[in-house]
């Protein structure tokens, strides 16, 4: 007896639920790697959910990124009604239109990136490892530059064991794309770094007095486990927001 088709409505569902998990880089590399191995269903399913909401677990994987932005997808010799390629694919039926065929350029709608710390125990004045800032970074100078993702609205920046000055040093941040206009920033700990540290850190942290970035065309900002002087200072950096949520 053949094995029935999971329905298509609650498959999305599953899928955008693992996405949209709390995962590590490495969890988000083996999701993205074996979803494209189950079936065609799947993949292309997968897709349409991880286009949308981008996330970016390592430099290799920005750079592929950058790359599908940048390559326009190839015309259709019998395009399909939109209406019908939905249908067919919440029907269980395969899509004409594949992953190959769909624009990366026009379905970004949001990007998350994790920063983490690679010395949670630096010795004295030693400046935190944080190589996934350099990425954010240069992700955000090619969008820029090339004018890239124009329906990018959010962007989520996760630091990992890590204190609260890098996001104002982050260079990277003052070419942010006029269209993105939801900023969000949170900070979070490994198990490797004890609570009291990051308690500390938060009671340490004091007002700043200059900022290499500014960000006009944010509207809302969402902030957690930051102290409200990291919050009051991104404030500063984002001159026009109207709503401002601390987690």
């Amino acid at each position: 007896m053949p094995v029935p088709e999971i329905p298509v409505e609650l498959l999305a569902q599953i899928i955008s639920a693992a996405w949209h998990m709390r995962l590590s880089p490495q969890e988000l590399i083996t999701l993205i790697q074996s979803s494209a191995l189950v079936n065609s269903t799947w993949a292309d399913t997968f897709d349409l959910i991880s286009s949308r909401d981008v996330y970016i677990p390592s430099a290799a994987f920005c750079d592929d990124f950058i790359r599908r932005l940048r390559t326009p997808p190839p015309a259709l010799v019998h395009p399909e009604p939109l209406t019908t390629r939905f249908r067919n694919l919440f029907l269980g039926r395969p899509a004409k239109s594949s992953p190959r065929r769909r624009s990366a350029n026009n379905s970004c709608q949001s990007i998350t990136i994790q920063i983490p710390n690679l010395d949670v125990h630096p010795p004295h004045n030693r400046p935190m490892r944080l190589p996934m800032g350099s990425v954010l970074d240069d992700l955000l100078e090619q969008l820029d530059v090339h004018s890239l993702a124009p329906n990018l609205r959010r962007l989520s920046i996760e630091y990992v064991d890590a204190g609260f000055d890098d996001v104002f040093g982050r260079v990277g941040l003052a070419a942010l794309p006029e269209q993105v206009t939801h900023l969000d920033v949170s900070y979070v700990y490994s198990s490797t770094m004890p609570p009291w540290l990051a308690g500390a850190l938060q009671d340490k942290q004091a007002r700043r007095k200059q900022f290499k970035w500014r960000a006009e065309s944010v509207m809302r900002l969402s902030v957690f486990g930051a102290s409200e002087k990291t919050v009051a200072d991104l404030v500063l950096c984002c001159p026009n927001v109207r709503d401002v949520e601390r987690l």
